[in-house]
């Protein structure tokens, strides 16, 4: 299966995209689910129907699902009191739990990957603007790092016994059972992530609005949604106004947008640049995959575009960790080294990255731009 989340600068863009994209591919015969994440779906007015938080078809091919998060969170949450009634006794229910940021994505995340992980070819999904999805991205490494900070790490990605002797919190203080809930819990959430992103079979189109803010904002975006393991395979720009209008107005401003579009094929000059034009409507499936056709213009939907993977490791006889960063800037690149992970930032979003074993435990490290690659190994 494969998998393609839309994101991008804020607007209903993202969701017209992956919409299109949907109606495109089941057009061409591929099994393909069109799903938003997210508390404000624009499926249904798109579709032409009601979206419910189960899939069903309304085309040949074409299944879509709004997944209701604040349901997902309030099941999980019920299904964690119940796991852990015997030695914990949870009184608060599902319904009053508050909403930790980020938590209703990672858990959509995942019962995306439970349920739609057969009977289609390719899902598309919209997860709404780049800020929210990529501060969802980053709290499972969030989490290790200040677990590690607190308590140390004793098992799965990290484990360092190491850190459990210089822990703020002594673990000879804390419940057993509750400690051991909280290390499985840290793990846990890593493993969503990893399994419901796996850059293997997941990629991601980023919207750019054509205007010289969302041109600023992709300058970080796009390289933060590499950092954070993700392929972004292509960009697309629009609502595009047509060159050939008659309203010197509307003239200047498709003069601009042409030159900002011209600007971030060059920046991303290694990834195609699709061009969304500017429609008064679109409602239902025919309307959609016309937009389609027009948007991928002669290209397969469903391609993957960029091949490589987004973070490499070498644990050879010349141990590197190299992450690719295209169009990030050289001022808004920022890198420390802390125990056994390096925190890297791209201008407003940072990651805490796990090293590689063989770059733990030491700071003898350099760090080098390599194009838009930025390579991490020892230093010689």
């Amino acid at each position: 299966m494969r998998t393609i989340f839309f994101t991008g600068n804020s607007g209903p863009e993202i969701a017209l995209t992956a919409a299109a994209t949907a109606g495109v591919t089941a057009q061409s015969g591929l099994r393909t689910l069109l799903v938003s994440i997210g508390p404000v779906h624009a499926l249904s007015p798109l579709t032409g129907g009601s979206v419910g938080n189960e899939p069903h078809e309304i085309a040949p091919n074409l299944s879509v699902w709004a997944l209701d998060v604040l349901e997902d969170v309030s099941n999980f949450w019920e299904q964690t009191r119940a796991r852990l009634s015997g030695s914990m006794p949870l009184s608060l229910s599902g319904d009053e739990l508050p909403i930790v940021p980020g938590m209703d994505l990672l858990l959509g995340l995942e019962r995306l990957r439970r349920h739609a992980a057969t009977g289609y070819d390719l899902v598309a999904v919209a997860v709404g603007p780049q800020d929210m999805f990529l501060r969802t991205l980053s709290v499972p490494d969030s989490f290790r790092w200040g677990l590690r900070l607190l308590f140390g790490l004793d098992r799965g990605p990290g484990r360092n016994p190491t850190s459990l002797h210089r822990a703020l919190v002594p673990t000879a203080l804390l419940p057993l059972e509750w400690f051991n809930q909280v290390q499985t819990a840290r793990v846990e959430l890593e493993r969503l992530r990893d399994q419901a992103l796996d850059p293997a079979h997941t990629t991601v189109r980023y919207i750019l609005r054509p205007d010289a803010a969302a041109l600023e904002e992709a300058y970080q975006a796009v390289p933060a949604l590499q950092l954070h393991g993700l392929v972004v395979d292509a960009l697309v720009a629009g609502p595009l106004l047509p060159a050939d209008t008659s309203d010197p107005r509307l003239t200047a401003v498709a003069a601009r947008q042409q030159e900002l579009t011209s600007a971030a094929a060059h920046v991303w000059a290694s990834r195609p640049l699709l061009r969304l034009p500017l429609r008064a409507h679109t409602s239902g499936v025919a309307d959609l995959q016309a937009l389609g056709a027009e948007l991928y213009a002669g290209r397969r939907a469903e391609e993957r575009y960029v091949v490589s993977l987004p973070i490499e490791q070498n644990i050879g006889d010349d141990p590197f960790i190299a992450i690719d960063l295209p169009g990030l800037r050289r001022e808004a690149l920022g890198l420390t080294l802390s125990g056994d992970e390096l925190i890297v930032r791209a201008g407003p979003y940072r990651r805490h990255l796990l090293m590689p074993e063989s770059l733990r435990g030491t700071s003898n490290i350099r760090a080098n731009r390599e194009g838009d690659r930025l390579v991490v190994r020892l230093r010689r």
